[in-house]
């Protein structure tokens, strides 16, 4: 999935929001504009958006990783180069297996970090993936 389509899936899941709620956030203010958002906002709603198509993907079969992981497992996940000594990505060790493509992790940054993600669903490569995106990938071949 190309970042272009996730920021277009995010930009068509806020207007969705906005026109179920009346244009209305969840505290009954008025809904800005996408554009009025900022980078911060628009980057939760681009993470969002991404997990849902990624996990309904790989619902249907389309963003099969052809192996299913283990418990131990050692996968990649994005992270923020700034929490990970100019790295935008980590290695995390599998947790939980709630299916062939989604799983929980304990993220090992390269510092003293430690982190927790749950609900992470597989994507073929993390060249599009925003820091923090619900996401993994392996390591090499399974």
């Amino acid at each position: 999935m190309s970042k272009s389509n996730t920021v277009e899936l995010a930009e068509t899941a806020y207007t969705a929001y906005g026109a179920s709620t009346g244009h209305r956030t969840y505290d009954d203010r008025p809904m800005p504009a996408w554009e009025d958002l900022g980078a911060r906002v628009q980057a939760a709603w681009v993470c969002a958006a991404g997990a849902v198509a990624l996990d309904t993907l790989a619902r249907i079969g389309a963003s099969d990783s052809g192996c299913a992981p283990d418990v131990g497992d050692v996968v990649l996940v994005p992270v923020d180069p700034a929490e990970n000594n100019g790295s935008s990505v980590a290695p995390a060790v599998v947790t939980r297996v709630w299916s062939e493509s989604t799983v929980n992790v304990r993220v090992l940054f390269d510092g003293e970090s430690l982190r927790w993600r749950t609900s992470l669903v597989y994507v073929d490569s993390l060249d599009d993936a925003v820091a923090g995106a619900a996401v993994w990938t392996w390591t090499g071949e399974c």
